[in-house]
This record gives structure tokens, sequence and C-alpha cells, in this order.
């Protein structure tokens, strides 16, 4: 079939680095494709500049965002409150988001392109897309998913929280959810979670993958759009390190004397990076989510401070960029997959000693790992700093290209 329009919606900042490289590859064998961009953006990233991304598209729309998950109402479950709380905030912030997506003029005989598609502007999208006769929606599912059958007794399903988000759903959306939660002893909360369709919510749904997270994706996987172009790669005469900040939700349900020592030893690593790094830039990409509080117990000295873009738009607009540190972040895959040596660290802390529950411990191991490069996470200080972790990262454009153009041959570009 031929698509004389792809559309394209955006929420997250992986969004909108997945399509600057999917439209690059379709341009290429498809350039008389007219390109939107629909969009809409967190409170906490609306500071963002993403104007890199933005000059791609032949047009570019912004809707309002709504969101089941503001405020945290929705972890109270489906009470006569909350479904209070949803008709009264939710509910009318919805129509509006409904009302600018019926006000863009969408051509029958093209394709729409979603990411993840969990929240409720996604769910919104979907809805509208498929509201329009001669329109596919080709969704991608989230990579970070862990949970299967194997694991599955490390995770509890919140039926409560999945009925508040499937009371929107069923106005808002084309298929219900299923919140799986980390089990945790009761006193230890986490913020630890997946969602999982319980039917196919768009016209094809896609399992994805980041591109060095496995060795073999599987048939049934493509991996993720993620590609540096040959200008983007240009060297600079000065190297970059950068350390990922997070906001670390995980250590509230921990002790006040084990958050200490978590702290304590992070600024120990953080003294290593500067000297394995010595004489090279510093930058710490402060996360939107991270609280002041947290923030000025991290030892930041030597570094800049940047949070005027994402950590995806850093990674494409900085070529200086030699290396990624990060806790846990998938920030870490995503660079990674850009030719950026990243690397993970929470293996360098003892967490037995900080009393993190085991489920959350095989959480990260099934989560932040990479089967293709094992050096990124760093388990050792001494091997770290004597360069056993070192690696240049496997380029596999080839076989994203090659992915790609199998999942486009799918979805019906011919």
């Amino acid at each position: 079939m031929r698509f004389g329009s792809v559309y394209f919606f955006a929420e997250e900042q992986i969004d909108f680095a997945l399509w600057y490289t999917l439209i690059r590859i379709i341009r290429k064998d498809k350039p008389d494709c007219h390109f939107t961009l629909i969009y809409s953006l967190r409170d906490r990233s609306k500071k963002y500049d993403i104007s890199f991304y933005l000059s791609l598209f032949d047009e570019v729309y912004k809707v309002d965002h709504v969101s089941y998950w503001k405020n945290g109402i929705w972890r109270k479950g489906l009470t006569m409150r909350t479904f209070l709380y949803a008709l009264r905030k939710n509910f009318r912030a919805a129509y509006g988001v409904m009302r600018q997506l019926k006000n863009i003029n969408f051509s029958p005989g093209s394709i729409a392109f979603a990411n993840n598609g969990i929240s409720l502007n996604h769910a919104l999208f979907l809805k509208r897309v498929k509201s329009i006769r001669g329109i596919k929606s080709v969704l991608f599912l989230s990579p970070d998913q862990v949970l299967q059958e194997s694991n599955l007794k490390d995770y509890v399903h919140h039926i409560s929280r999945s009925a508040y988000l499937n009371l929107h759903l069923y106005f808002f959306g084309t298929a219900p959810l299923d919140v799986y939660w980390v089990k945790t002893p009761y006193n230890v909360k986490t913020n630890y979670r997946e969602f999982h369709f319980r039917r196919n919510p768009a016209d094809y749904v896609l399992n994805m993958s980041y591109p060095l997270r496995h060795k073999d994706q599987g048939e049934d996987h493509f991996l993720l759009p993620l590609i540096k172009s040959n200008k983007e790669f240009i060297k600079k005469n000065i190297s970059t390190t950068v350390f990922i900040g997070q906001p670390h939700y995980w250590i509230e349900g921990i002790s006040k004397l084990a958050q200490e020592k978590f702290y304590l030893r992070l600024n120990e690593i953080i003294f290593f990076i500067k000297e394995k790094n010595s004489g090279q830039r510093l930058v710490y990409k402060r996360h939107p989510g991270e609280i002041e509080e947290k923030f000025e117990k991290i030892d930041t000295s030597g570094f800049e401070i940047e949070f005027s873009m994402s950590s995806e738009a850093l990674f494409f607009n900085d070529s200086s960029i030699t290396k990624v540190y990060a806790f846990s972040s998938t920030s870490v895959q995503v660079a990674v997959s850009l030719g950026i040596p990243s690397y993970y660290l929470y293996d360098l802390f003892d967490a037995e000693d900080l009393g993190v529950p085991k489920t959350i411990q095989r959480h990260w191991r099934n989560r932040w790992c990479s089967e293709v490069h094992s050096e990124m996470n760093i388990k050792s200080i001494d091997h770290w700093m004597n360069g056993k972790n070192d690696y240049t990262p496997i380029n596999r454009s080839e076989e994203i290209l090659e992915t790609t153009e199998k999942m486009l041959s799918l979805v019906g570009f011919h």
C-alpha cells in the first residue's frame, strides 16, 4: 500500500528520538511522503528544547496534556472519591484534547505511529485514528517490559489501579490495561511497575528491543530505530562524559540510614568517574523528576548541569560525548544504541546492606543489562578503573535498517 501521509504522536522524549530516525529511513525510499507530528509535553519536560526534532516534519501540531497519573491519585485505585475526581478533572481535559485532535485533518490512506501507548494522550490519539476510515495505526510496545511467566511471582496484579485507568480508557482509549507492580514488603514503596494491554490497541502492535540489549531479539521483535547520521558522528576536539541524574524513587522505601549510605557510595563512585575521565568535560544531565532535596546530596562539583534538553536530544546533538554513566536508566541503552559507550552503576552498591528487596534487585538485573556488552554493568571499581570495562559499542545500524524495513513492509509500506 502507498501511504501519502505519515502521522506520529510524541509525548515522552524517547518518542521524539524514535521518530527522528524513522522519518529519515522512510524519507530515503519515500521522499514524497508527508510527515505530520502531533505532540504533547508533560509538565516536567515543557521547558525542553525540541526544535532539533521538529525541523524534520512537514506539519507540527501541539495538543494539551492530560494525565491520569497526575498527583498520584491513580495509586489509590478506583474508589468513589477517585471516580468523582476523574469525572471532574480528567474527563473534562480529555474531551478538550479530543476536540483538538478532531480539528486536525487526517488524510485517508495514511498511517499513524505511536510508541508505548500507555498514557491518556496516547490513548486519545489511537482512538482518534481508529475513528477515521482508511488510516492504519502502529504501536511500538515498550522494550523495558521484563515481566514473563518465569518471574511472574515477583509481581502483583493491581486490580483497583487497573480499574481506575480503564475507567478512562473505556471512554477515551482503544484497549484496557492491566498494571503489574513489583512485589515488596508492606513498608517498602516502589515505583517499579509494568502495563500490559488486554487486547491490541492498534492495527499493528509490535514488540520492540533496544539494539544492543539482546544478542538475538527473536523473530517477533524489531529493533528500535535509533541511528546517528554520519553528520552527527563528527568528532570534536573535546571529549565529554555524561552522568545521568535520576529521581531514585525507590530509596524512599528504605531507612534514612540506608539512604545516607546510598548517597555516600554514589558520591564515591562520582569521584572515581572524575578520576577516570580526568581532563574531560563533565556534564550532569539532571532528571526532570529529580527533586532539589535529593539533587543537593550529590557532589556535582566540576560538572556542568544540563536541564535544557532531554538525554536523547543531548546524545544526538553533542558529538563530543564519549561516555555515559547512570545508576540505572533507559538513557544508557539509548546512548549505546547511538554508539556511545555507556554504563550501569547499580552493581557497585551493596543492595543487601541497603535493604533493597530481592524482587527489586531481580528487576534491576532483568531490565538494566546487555547480552551484547556485559561490560556495561560495572561490578568492580578496580576492574573498571583498570580498563576491564572499556569497550567499543557494536555498530548495528545495518541490522536496525534491515529490521525497520521489515517492520515497514509488515505494516503496509511497499
